[in-house]
Parts: structure tokens; sequence; C-alpha cells
């Protein structure tokens, strides 16, 4: 699994009122997935998280802000 299959199943839309913090990321992987995720790549899908909200309130193209900002970032952090 990548940090983008973690970031992608935390923040589904089932999970839209999950507060967005590393807490949260690191016991969902561990309660869903049995991973342990450190604060740095949790902090790094919170960063991509907001740096997606906030093109996405800039130029409202979500579905390519995600993959550019979201997706190229973390699915090449094997988890």
């Amino acid at each position: 699994m990548n940090a983008y299959e973690l970031f992608d199943a935390a923040f589904d839309s089932a999970c839209d009122n999950a507060e967005a913090t590393t807490q949260y990321i690191q016991a969902y992987a561990d309660g869903a997935f049995g991973l342990t995720v450190s604060d740095e790549i949790a902090q790094k899908m919170l960063a991509c998280k907001a740096a997606c909200a906030k093109a996405n309130d800039a130029n409202g193209e979500w579905g390519f802000n995600r993959d550019h900002y979201i997706r190229r970032e973390l699915e090449e952090i094997e988890l």
C-alpha cells in the first residue's frame, strides 16, 4: 500500500467528517490496515490535502488538482 491509497481511503466521502490531523491518519492506518505511519508521512499527506484545497478554491479543477497535488506526491511513498 502506498500513501496515496491510504489517503484515498482515509478521506473517502464516507469520512467527510474526519478531522484532518496526523493523529487521525495514524489511527486510521492502524485500525483499518494495521499500518504504522510516521508523523512525517502523515504531515506530508495533510500538506497535500491543504495544497489541493487551496488550488480548488483558486481554479475549481478538482480532478486535475487531486492528481497534481495529491496523487503524484503520495503514490511513490510506500508504507
